[in-house]
């Protein structure tokens, strides 16, 4: 009697998985052919992130397709139950300016956002993600934050892996071409800035955090800024350092280090692993 039900629950976990498995490659059959349909008789669109923001996306992009999907939606929920009127906003490594867009609208015309992004071409399309909305109180910079004044090589995927690109080598990613691109200190950058109204910094540099970290020593140990900022193992060890590297350094900074659960912080244990995670720092 044992054995035989023992056969039949296998039996039902083994057709379940198959069934599960069947119904992953239909969803993503269909996301592809979504995509494709968005994309029919051009490489960009327009498309709404909220009723007013829109950005604008391209086929042949990573980031935009995860975009359109919902990408790092309790990220951005975080941002705008953060930031106020007035505040400023600092995005190390913006892309094509998904979390600019929803803090320039959350800190108003009295506040600022103040945006990086190394990658030329990813720079003007952030430009124009930043014009299309008629913000005026977004600053850009084309360069990189790291620890130094210098120009270094930058690498930049050509075949739509535009979420990845880093100053670390895109080992598991083909057709890549590299640039050289200035970077300077963030404690540099920010001389000229009220650095007291800086309320939040978003860190997303694939591998570089701990050169941002570095470069901005003083401007964390002083002040008392919000910091988000993903924990990517694989990336932080091509670029030479283990990712835990970043707990560390917050924690001599003063900080704590917590995570998003159902839109509360949670104290957070630094871990032996870290796949994915984006953390959120305070003081």
């Amino acid at each position: 009697m044992i054995k035989t039900l023992l056969f039949w629950v296998r039996k039902f976990k083994a057709v379940f998985q198959v069934a599960e498995a069947k119904l992953v490659a239909i969803q993503k059959k269909n996301q592809i052919k979504e995509w494709n349909i968005l994309f029919k008789s051009t490489d960009s669109v327009i498309f709404p992130l909220s009723p007013t923001i829109k950005i604008k996306l391209f086929k042949q992009s990573a980031i935009s397709e995860l975009i359109y999907r919902g990408f790092e939606e309790s990220e951005i929920q975080f941002l705008k139950e953060t930031l106020t009127e007035g505040d400023y906003f600092l995005d190390i490594g913006a892309n094509i300016g998904l979390f600019s867009l929803f803090a320039a609208e959350k800190v108003g015309s009295s506040g600022k956002v103040i945006a990086f992004e190394p990658a030329p071409d990813t720079f003007q399309k952030l430009t124009e993600n930043i014009q299309i909305n008629n913000f005026t109180n977004v600053e850009l910079h084309n360069l990189g934050v790291s620890d130094q004044v210098a120009k270094i090589p930058f690498f930049v995927s050509q075949n739509g892996y535009d979420a990845w690109n880093s100053f670390g080598k895109l080992t598991n990613k083909s057709q890549t071409i590299s640039t050289e691109v200035e970077v300077k200190p963030l404690d540099s950058l920010l001389q000229e800035t009220d650095i007291s109204k800086i309320k939040l910094v978003k860190i997303d540099v694939e591998g570089w955090e701990k050169f941002v970290l570095q470069g901005g020593e003083h401007f964390f140990k002083t002040q008392q800024p919000i910091v988000m900022m993903e924990f990517t193992e694989s990336t932080c060890f091509e670029v030479g350092y283990m990712v835990q590297e970043l707990y560390d350094i917050m924690e001599t900074y003063g900080y704590r280090w917590y995570e998003l659960k159902n839109q509360q912080l949670i104290p957070h244990k630094k871990q032996l692993h870290y796949p994915y995670n984006n953390l959120i720092a305070k003081k």
